[in-house]
């Protein structure tokens, strides 16, 4: 889904720096130092979760708000399990759910919940906006090409499983506190805000979710964010916002408000594509014409 990003400033802070004298280590304790600072970066501890046929579980919502007269809300949720490799995300099975406002019957049909299979360079949906536009006897749709990108209009713009994503975004923390007990951890909040451009120029997902380069307003366009990280370094809870506009005849502008948990890291996972006789291809597909190309903005703004 491309989209048109509006422009919002941000304050911009200064900080002042004090020099402090200090004696150099020896040479081996410098060396114990720099091996501990690596065992608790956080980055270091997702890289470590890399292994063949282990992952972690996800669970994610998402509220998005309409600007329009009727102020009206979808709330949405992805569960499911993501796998990774010696070299990162290598796949996931992840189902998702809507939650419509209740006056809008015509479009529940398009919002049917959804089941989407990744694996490199592949993926398969069953229900979803396709659904009944499947041929006979086929339960998946099979898209192909682009890599491994977990990829939907309602997911986290802040994908903490990528790398460089989790330490461009670490790197504008603007303050840490207490952040409570997730998947039985205590954790420390990060919070800051990162602009989409930086987003795009790190992020594999983002990058794929938009389409194209953001340029001018668009690529200041800030996205707050909060990362609850545990005694153990990995991520427990991810939250972020961000408001995206288009201005024109139609001028529209949603929130998104995505809430994303991490549970049971190194969980043994083995995702499969689904059997071959239940795939068909979009070239097979029946598609209205009637659909709407873009139903989110659609059912939220009219």
């Amino acid at each position: 889904m491309r989209r048109t990003i509006a422009a919002l400033t941000g304050a911009t802070v200064a900080a002042l720096m004090v020099p402090t004298l200090v004696t150099a280590a020896p040479a081996s304790a410098q060396t114990a130092k720099t091996t501990q600072a690596a065992k608790s970066d956080p980055v270091s501890a997702l890289k470590r979760q890399f292994r063949t046929h282990r992952g972690v579980k996800l669970t994610e919502n998402t509220k998005i708000v309409g600007a329009g007269k009727k102020q009206r809300t979808i709330f949405t949720r992805r569960n499911g399990v993501l796998e990774f490799g010696r070299s990162g995300l290598v796949a996931s099975d992840l189902t998702t759910t809507f939650n419509l406002p209740t006056q809008d019957d015509e479009f529940k049909g398009l919002f049917t919940p959804s089941r989407t299979i990744s694996l490199k360079n592949v993926s398969y949906t069953s229900g979803g906006f396709f659904a009944d536009s499947m041929p006979e006897g086929k339960k998946w749709l099979r898209v192909r090409g682009g890599g491994l990108i977990l990829v939907s209009p309602v997911q986290q713009i802040i994908s903490t499983v990528e790398p460089g994503t989790l330490k461009a975004t670490l790197a504008h923390t603007g303050a840490r506190r207490p952040g409570g007990t997730w998947d039985g951890t205590r954790t420390t909040v990060h919070s800051g805000t990162i602009t989409l451009g930086e987003l795009f120029k790190v992020s594999p997902s983002v990058r794929a979710m938009l389409g194209a380069k953001p340029t001018g307003r668009s690529a200041t366009l800030p996205v707050t964010w909060k990362i609850y990280i545990g005694s153990d370094q990995l991520v427990r809870r991810v939250v972020s916002s961000y408001t995206e506009s288009t201005r024109g005849l139609n001028s529209t502008e949603l929130t998104y408000v995505n809430d994303t948990r991490y549970t049971g890291w190194g969980t043994k996972v083995t995702v499969k594509a689904p059997p071959a006789g239940q795939v068909a291809d979009f070239d097979e597909l029946t598609v209205g014409a009637d659909q709407p190309e873009d139903p989110i903005r659609e059912l939220l703004t009219n």
